[in-house]
């Protein structure tokens, strides 16, 4: 027996506001007027929806809840994305018609589609737009544009915990606060950039910082000096030393990467305060 509710996700013209209401309409997310009429939902109205929809008991409705919520994610990224490309329109900083130029429109097409397949990740989205801005500058140079494109790739494969160890080498870099003469142990540098981070796990540096040095970010962790056991064959990996040099570790690459989020942040920041 076909209820009414069931009618009400199929037929023309219904209502999604998020409040206290039937759930059938989840089955139908994939159509794109669904999601125009989240689209004015704030933040509160969809948690409070999505925990109507998992406390309504029904099977169908509970296994909908994190397509609801997952979708909920993507339409908060993308209207983020939406009003910041507004206002780096109307500001100058980015052409009316970014797309025309190549890397232009490769990042936009790309930045969407990873907002539509995996909006969980903010700091990659974060990094993402970072690039994104820095290809699209009105005054970005072909080369600088095509060298932010190389960056945007990068910042596709990276998660938030190398991402913010990242930040925190850099911070060590703008600060300083690094060894520039000696070789430092890899288990020393890593308590140091747990602490940076304030949770004090050497292993989590140690599981995120291969993919920075796969990436070319940062220096290799292992370095032959006269004297020393390379690591191949060698069981006390942490004692092994890296050499933080000039810049705390970081490459050419790494620095240009960290700048143009650190720019993309502080552009954040300034708007939020306006």
């Amino acid at each position: 027996m076909t209820t009414d509710s069931d009618n009400s996700a199929s037929g023309p013209g219904p209502s999604y506001v998020l409040a206290n209401r039937d759930y059938a309409d989840v089955a139908h997310l994939e159509n794109p007027s669904v999601i125009e009429r989240i689209l004015s939902a704030t933040r509160a109205e969809a948690v409070a929806y999505v925990g109507n929809l998992l406390q309504s008991g029904l099977p169908r409705y509970v296994l909908a809840g994190p397509k609801v919520a997952f979708t909920a994610m993507a339409i908060e990224a993308l209207t983020d994305l939406s009003k910041e490309v507004s206002a780096w329109r109307k500001s100058g900083v980015i052409p009316e018609d970014f797309s025309g130029r190549p890397s232009g429109y490769q990042t936009w097409v790309e930045l969407l589609r990873e907002i539509d397949s995996n909006p969980t990740d903010a700091e990659r989205l974060k990094a993402m737009k970072a690039m994104f801005l820095a290809a699209n500058r009105i005054n970005a140079t072909d080369g600088g544009s095509i060298a932010a494109y190389q960056l945007f790739q990068i910042a596709k494969k990276l998660n938030s915990g190398e991402l913010l160890l990242l930040k925190a080498i850099y911070g060590a870099y703008r600060e300083g606060s690094f060894d520039r003469a000696n070789n430092t142990p890899l288990g020393v540098w890593a308590d140091g950039m747990s602490g940076r981070l304030k949770y004090s796990l050497r292993g989590l540096v140690l599981r995120d910082e291969p993919a920075l040095v796969a990436q070319s970010l940062i220096r290799p962790r292992f370095i032959s000096v006269p004297g020393q056991v390379d690591f191949i064959g060698r069981a006390d990996e942490e004692s092994i030393a890296v050499h933080e040099g000039d810049t705390g570790r970081l490459t050419d690459l790494g620095i240009r990467f960290c700048e143009n989020l650190e720019s993309y942040q502080i552009g954040v920041k300034n708007s939020s305060q306006l």
